[in-house]
């Protein structure tokens, strides 16, 4: 009898969460929206011409369509709710790094956010988000994910103006602080987030290229990202390579020219302490030595030494 009753008890538990977690308004909503969409491709299809170039129209840091079927799912972010609630807030919900995946649809112009609007959303990531929690120990994820799909739909819609520039800018110095500020702390996955900046640097430094052929001129923050990308490398000689096919100014920036000397040091420090003779140890020793001081020393940008 109690285990009739028990069971009873927790299948009437069950039915109230049900009704609890139920969203009959919003399952109807999600309904007119695909249907919507399924119109929406059609005529694109009809009307576009093939290999046409994406135009993102959409001026909200998360496009509708994702806003609710996101809500409808409960995969929403505790920074995009309404606090007390599982709504989502339409200005704080932030459009995810979706995956390039066999079967997937092709995005349509409502699901791309301007130039315009995804320089705003890194602005709101950085100020917003990772201002209310400078540790960034429960925002970190949230700002990774959201960077990353900015930097998609910059790439989906091939925009490659200063615009881009701004916001890749913005993107790398988050990952270069997340590196420093969260570098052994349970969870962080350095891997992740070197992968991630390594990337935005490589497209920077194309951007740059880029610009200065297009435009003529180079950019204001150039030697400072071709810095990064070779403190980023340092065990690497290809990004030497790189660096020296840059411009003669960007070069020859003292900045520039600090990374490499970084880069040279943390190389040969590792090439001569593989050698077991005692003389070799010793030169490993005082260049581990030089490439400490050099990130100590008051003329070395802290970002630059967060990196290193």
């Amino acid at each position: 009898m109690d285990f009739n009753r028990s069971l009873a008890e927790e299948a009437q538990l069950k039915a109230q969460r049900r009704e609890r977690f139920s969203n009959p308004e919003g399952e109807r909503r999600y309904g007119e929206l695909v249907a919507a969409r399924a119109r929406r491709r059609q005529q694109l299809a009809e009307s576009t011409q093939a290999g046409a170039r994406l135009i993102g129209t959409c001026t909200l840091m998360c496009p509708e369509f994702e806003r609710e079927e996101r809500e409808l799912k409960n995969n929403l972010a505790p920074q995009e709710l309404v606090p007390g609630t599982r709504t989502a807030d339409a200005h704080k919900t932030v459009k995810t790094f979706h995956r390039s995946a066999a079967g997937n649809e092709e995005p349509l112009p409502e699901d791309l956010r301007t130039p315009d609007t995804l320089v705003r959303t890194v602005s709101y990531l950085i100020d917003q988000v990772i201002g209310k929690d400078p540790s960034m120990k429960s925002c970190h994820g949230f700002v990774r994910d959201r960077t990353r799909s900015v930097r998609q739909d910059f790439t989906i819609q091939n925009i490659r103006d200063a615009r881009t520039v701004l916001a890749c800018e913005q993107i790398a110095r988050f990952h270069i602080a997340s590196l420093h500020v969260l570098c052994g702390h349970p969870g962080f996955e350095e891997q992740q987030d070197m992968e991630q900046l390594r990337n935005t640097l490589k497209t920077l430094i194309e951007l740059y290229a880029d610009m200065r052929k297009h435009k003529g001129k180079g950019c204001a923050n150039e030697a400072e990202f071709a810095a990064y990308y070779v403190v980023a490398h340092l065990r690497d000689q290809d990004a030497k390579r790189v660096a020296e096919r840059l411009p003669r100014d960007v070069f020859c920036a003292p900045v520039v020219q600090l990374a490499l000397r970084l880069h040279m040091l943390g190389d040969s420090s590792d090439a001569t302490a593989v050698r077991m003779d005692p003389g070799n140890r010793f030169a490993a020793q005082n260049l581990a030595t030089q490439f400490f001081r050099t990130l100590a020393a008051p003329h070395t940008p802290f970002l630059l030494a967060c990196l290193a």
